[in-house]
């Protein structure tokens, strides 16, 4: 996502976002020294990997020292947890599912709630560039979490998910070498390298496939993000046949079964992984080119 949303910015943009990203707390430590020696004598390289590597940090903070964990990894504020029932039985009430931020950055905000009290960072008059690196980063990384259905929705269910399938990471499948869970496997439709250069092959040709998508829906609001998602994993994710075979299992007091992933299955994930990447991407750019 961030690779595609570099493209979209003008070179002004891109300079002001990465002047911003070097006044990140953890630029000297997460970013400047970790620059892989092949982009880092190129100028223009080293910028945009600044920039796709703000994208990946809050990421990296689940792997901090205890204090330095608490202090930058904020789990909840990947997801929120709009339920989905298998069957009627379970009570949802005390899920966050609130869209509104009140201007206090705790550790049980939700997607929705930190994208907005980071947005409300990048608007803030006087806000430093320290603060404006940390909301951009989050912000990248949270605009892509944002568009992958299961950081929207989770399944809950009164044997196997009685506490939710935590977005699919509960929910055992087959016929994906070793990826074993539905989450992992739908964070994996793009296959992401880590090469930079093979990044920029796929950013381009993704943009170049649905720039005419991505175009209508760069606009959209928050709520149309998060709710398109949560249609995406009704619809596409906990398909009516994956959630049969589930509740049939259940009802049979049988263990939870492991879900194969088809052919067909798997054509139409890659295909709206990508057209949630892009829209991602377009939406991104947008709020930079605003926020400038």
């Amino acid at each position: 996502m961030a690779a595609i949303t570099w493209d979209l910015l003008s070179k002004h943009e891109q300079e002001y976002w990465v002047d911003v990203l070097k006044h990140h707390p953890r630029f000297l430590k997460d970013f400047k020294g970790k620059i892989p020696k092949y982009v880092k004598f190129n100028p223009s390289t080293y910028k945009e990997w600044i920039f796709r590597q703000a994208a990946v940090w809050p990421d990296l903070a689940r792997g901090f020292q205890p204090k330095l964990k608490q202090k930058h990894h904020h789990g909840s504020w990947h997801y929120i947890n709009y339920p989905l029932f298998l069957n009627e039985n379970i009570d949802t009430k005390d899920l966050n599912i609130s869209h509104k931020f009140e201007n206090d950055f705790h550790n049980s905000l939700n997607i929705v709630q930190a994208i907005k009290g980071n947005l409300s960072v990048l608007s803030k008059q006087g806000a430093s560039k320290k603060e404006k690196a940390l909301a951009l980063s989050w912000l990248l990384h949270l605009l892509g979490d944002s568009h992958q259905p299961l950081h929207s929705t989770a399944l809950f269910s009164s044997k196997y998910f009685p506490q939710g399938d935590r977005g699919g990471n509960l929910l055992t499948i087959s016929g994906q070498g070793r990826i074993s869970n539905l989450h992992w496997y739908w964070d994996s439709r793009l296959n992401n390298s880590t090469g930079f250069k093979i990044l920029d092959l796929k950013a381009r040709k993704i943009t170049a496939k649905h720039h005419t998508y991505a175009t209508s829906h760069k606009k959209d609001s928050l709520s149309d993000w998060i709710n398109s998602a949560h249609k995406l994993a009704k619809k596409y994710v906990y398909t009516p046949v994956l959630k049969k075979i589930l509740k049939d299992k259940e009802e049979q007091q049988k263990p939870q079964p492991s879900i194969y992933i088809s052919n067909s299955y798997d054509k139409i994930a890659r295909t709206k992984a990508e057209l949630q990447i892009i829209k991602a991407a377009y939406q991104m750019a947008e709020i930079l080119k605003y926020h400038n």
